[in-house]
């Protein structure tokens, strides 16, 4: 079982438990791993790139792992139904857990989505697995702000 299925699991099994999920930055390096809560994120979607893009340089300044390997980042929040709308915009959004990941040697990036199911007192019933068409191209902002902003000071460690 590869690494992003196991965190998936892991993350999948905690939101089932807790009913949310805190956005986490999980990061594999040559030099080691770390994981990175974010008790703040941004309420845009620039705000957010923002936001990682500081984590990279705060990572890599405070908790340096070496030449990253594998970002993956895990959230939960809406994906819309309607290629044309925006998800804050769609009235028929579905809640997600999201587990977002780039292979940092490659440059693939890859997104698992569970769908979000509860039952009417809100408590987290289920959650199923989106399978996207191969068409789909994974390309967001997130993960790549992170991995710059981890560059922009990396080279200091060297």
């Amino acid at each position: 079982m590869d690494e992003v299925q196991t965190i998936a699991d892991f993350a999948k099994k905690l939101f089932l438990k807790d009913g949310y999920h805190i956005p986490l930055l999980l990061v594999k390096g040559t030099g080691g791993r770390k994981v990175v809560g974010l008790q703040e994120f941004g309420d845009t979607s620039d705000k957010r790139v923002q936001d990682m893009l500081n984590t990279g340089t705060w990572l890599a300044c405070k908790h340096h792992v070496g030449d990253l390997e594998l970002i993956v980042f895990v959230c939960e929040g809406w994906m819309g139904t309607n290629i044309n709308v925006r998800p804050s915009q769609d009235p028929n959004r579905i809640e997600v857990l999201q587990i977002a990941s780039l292979d940092v040697r490659t440059q693939e990036e890859q997104v698992k989505a569970f769908q979000v199911k509860r039952d009417p007192k809100g408590t987290v019933s289920d959650l199923k697995e989106l399978i996207f068409p191969e068409k789909v191209e994974t390309k967001g902002r997130l993960l790549p702000a992170f991995l710059k902003g981890y560059q922009i000071v990396s080279p200091v460690h060297n």
